[in-house]
């Protein structure tokens, strides 16, 4: 149940200015102005009336905007008239964006700004230059779209910052696979590692729940293998060995045919990338039912792994410890 509006406006003055971050939940054409309803973090639920130029932008509903507003009168009654509004992501640090997504949607069990971070600890670490380059350009180029995207819909990490979460998750187990495995080169693990699902953010409409029409025709692998080369090409890298293996990781990530990718896997870090990707797609997907599951009782079908139930077992967690 909403708060209503009066209790939020008593302290507010006739001609006072401030600003209001919340969630879109509503928006209608009236006979005068463009009406918006929008939820704030305090449960309150506001009207703000939006009249040229305002009216003529494209907002989108259960997206989180910053509107610069007015109290003002009209015919006695007391109104929000709109003076600005912006997109979060457009005015906000990383941390702030994280806070208000997190009070509206399910989130990332770690910040934003500490994705980020963690991301880029191991962009730093890449060597090779044309590699390096390339990678660097692509995820900063992208980022804060990057950061907050789930994942996917429904089967692993569909939650916004999954995308960027389920990324962190893969660069640190691969430390220990780099460690037992000294042939494997550190550089295109990484770079694949970051690079290998950033043109989802193309291919999902996530407001919608759907797939946008680039989406459907190519698919986040083709869409990706694009990314690099446009980029290549840009830098002047076209042509060389760096630039082709990064495209065969992308294009070979999904593994198995079956499996949507275009091509199996043909070197040994492309071969690990789709290893890590799948088991911590499939882990975090399981951890996520058994957190909510009792010992000694079975989760619910898990999507990402073939709607199989999996059983909690019922052990002693002292004898464990």
């Amino acid at each position: 149940m909403y708060k209503n509006q009066t209790q939020f406006l008593k302290e507010k003055k006739i001609g006072e200015c401030f600003y209001l971050t919340g969630k879109l939940v509503n928006y209608n054409k009236g006979e005068h102005f463009d009406n918006v309803d929008l939820l704030l973090p305090e449960n309150f639920c506001v009207n703000i009336k939006l009249e040229e130029p305002w009216n003529s932008q494209c907002l989108i509903k259960e997206k989180i905007y910053v509107f610069q507003v007015i109290l003002t009168e009209k015919k006695t009654k007391n109104i929000l008239l709109c003076q600005d509004v912006n997109l979060i992501e457009k005015l906000a640090n990383l941390e702030d964006i994280y806070k208000y997504y997190k009070y509206f949607f399910s989130c990332a069990p770690i910040s934003f700004q500490k994705i980020d971070d963690l991301i880029q600890s191991y962009l730093k670490q890449i060597k090779n230059k044309i590699i390096y380059q390339i990678t660097s350009n692509l995820y900063l180029r992208y980022q804060r779209s990057f950061l907050i995207s789930p994942a996917a819909f429904k089967m692993h990490h569909d939650y916004y910052g999954g995308l960027g979460y389920h990324v962190s998750n893969m660069l640190k187990i691969s430390v220990d696979f780099l460690t037992s495995y000294p042939y494997l080169n550190k550089d295109l693990l990484y770079a694949g590692i970051i690079l290998h699902d950033m043109s989802k953010i193309e291919e999902f409409n996530f407001e919608e729940k759907t797939y946008t029409k680039e989406g459907v025709l190519l698919g986040h692998l083709i869409l990706g293998v694009n990314r690099i080369h446009q980029e290549a090409l840009s830098l002047g890298f076209q042509g060389t060995e760096e630039v082709l293996i990064l495209k065969h990781l992308i294009i070979s990530h999904h593994g198995l045919l079956e499996y949507g990718s275009a091509k199996k896997p043909q070197i040994a870090e492309a071969l690990l990338l789709w290893h890590l990707d799948d088991i911590d797609a499939k882990l975090t997907a399981l951890g996520d039912q058994l957190t909510q599951t009792s010992q000694g009782t079975f989760t619910i079908p898990v999507n990402a792994l073939g709607k199989r139930c999996f059983y909690k077992p019922n052990l002693d967690k002292k004898i464990n410890n």
